[in-house]
């Protein structure tokens, strides 16, 4: 595996790999490197590493050498003819009536090439542009349209944090930045309050989802109903780092935090109650329910609704087993959209009534089969009724023969 270096051209620029050769080199030290462009003069963010084959794009360019006093005095040279070249380009768009907004120019440290970046709403053409900053400037010119992210990113600024820009100080690339980000952690969805000052997303959004996504998953849903020590309510407000949850109860005059760890209801593994969302619905009644009479099974719950506590499949009669069979089947529309289910022959053989001779209703119904409408009569005519004297009958006519629809 080749052994590389990462080095930053710009303030929270691109990273690239570079080779050191036999030289060690340490984090934030300047080195001069070879570029597709020229000489360049950056940074390095990360020391001598090994790295697969596949991350490093061939041919790898060497590291030239480590930047003297010299060079970082050219630099600084170099930055202000950067000034002078962008009022030259300034004056010479505002001269072709060009639709762009220049943003800044960039000088290689040998200042053989100029990159200047500017902003559009649409494609320009600038080929007359570059002819004449060429002919100004007697460099190679190139100018690349980028958007408002990046805008930002090169000017740099401050946000509403009070903190300079995330893009200008440390980001290298930008992530990308959904609103369901802002919903996830409960911030108002103001446009003025989740935008930065390239007018999108902050980026900020992106760096606490992972987090807050973790730990709602053990928080009750908003508009829930949850059962807590001071009564059941509904949920209304969520603190997902404080793992609290804000309980409207109907008792209480005001709302009130509960923690997580308080509020019952919360498991999977029982069937939730209607009202009140506890999972331990029943429980107090004990495992075994066959032998609990009614009145006690149909007893409402702490929270006013009847308890749905199920008798065991053993005391379930044959007949309440075919029910649901036959209600599957009542519907001609759902028999044809979905399958008839299984039928099951001992419920049909234990519910048979053969003294009575009535049909059974828990029995689903068969279709049957509409018989052949039979062909109209042609009418005699009336010379052959005639010449007949009247004794004349019409043959009847050939029955169309019925052939069942074939089911695709």
């Amino acid at each position: 595996m080749p052994t590389v270096i990462g080095v930053c051209l710009r303030t929270a620029g691109k990273l690239y790999y570079f080779d050191p050769g036999s030289e060690r080199y340490h984090r934030c030290e300047r080195v001069v490197v070879e570029t597709t462009r020229g000489l360049e003069l950056g940074t390095v963010k990360m020391p001598p590493l090994e790295v697969s084959a596949d991350e490093v794009v061939s041919p790898l360019k060497p590291v030239i050498r480590r930047a003297t006093a010299e060079d970082i005095s050219r630099e600084s040279l170099t930055r202000e003819r950067e000034v002078h070249a962008l009022d030259a380009c300034k004056r010479l768009v505002a001269k072709l009536n060009l639709p762009m907004r220049l943003i800044d120019a960039q000088y290689t440290f040998d200042g053989a090439h100029l990159l200047i970046h500017f902003l559009a709403d649409n494609r320009v053409d600038f080929r007359e542009l570059v002819r004449e900053l060429a002919r100004e400037l007697h460099t190679r010119i190139e100018l690349r349209q980028v958007g408002v992210r990046d805008e930002a990113k090169l000017l740099g600024g401050f946000g509403m944090c009070g903190r300079p820009l995330c893009c200008a100080t440390y980001m290298n690339n930008f992530a990308p930045v959904a609103i369901n980000m802002a919903k996830a952690q409960g911030l108002a969805l103001n446009p003025q309050k989740i935008s930065g000052l390239c007018g999108r997303l902050m980026c900020c959004l992106a760096f606490e989802y992972d987090h807050y996504k973790e730990v709602r998953v053990d928080l009750p849903r908003v508009n829930s109903q949850v059962r807590t020590p001071h009564g059941v309510g509904k949920v209304t407000k969520l603190n997902v780092l404080a793992k609290q949850v804000e309980v409207t109860i109907p008792e209480a005059s005001a709302p009130m935090w509960v923690p997580v760890e308080d509020v019952l209801g919360l498991h999977a593994d029982a069937p939730p109650c209607g009202c009140c969302s506890s999972t331990h619905h029943g429980d107090e009644l004990g495992d075994d329910v066959s032998s609990l009479s009614v009145e006690t099974l149909e007893a409402p719950c702490t929270c006013g609704v009847a308890r749905a506590v199920a008798e065991p499949a053993t005391t379930m009669s044959v007949v309440e087993r075919a029910a649901p069979q036959a209600s599957s089947g009542s519907s001609r529309r759902g028999r044809r959209r979905n399958k008839r289910p299984a039928e099951d022959k001992t419920a049909h053989i234990a519910t048979d009534t053969p003294s009575t001779g009535e049909p059974n209703p828990t029995k689903p119904r068969r279709r049957r089969r509409k018989p052949a409408r039979p062909a109209e009569q042609a009418p005699v005519p009336v010379a052959a009724v005639e010449a007949s004297g009247g004794a004349a009958e019409a043959s009847p006519a050939p029955q169309r023969r019925y052939r069942p629809r074939r089911r695709n």
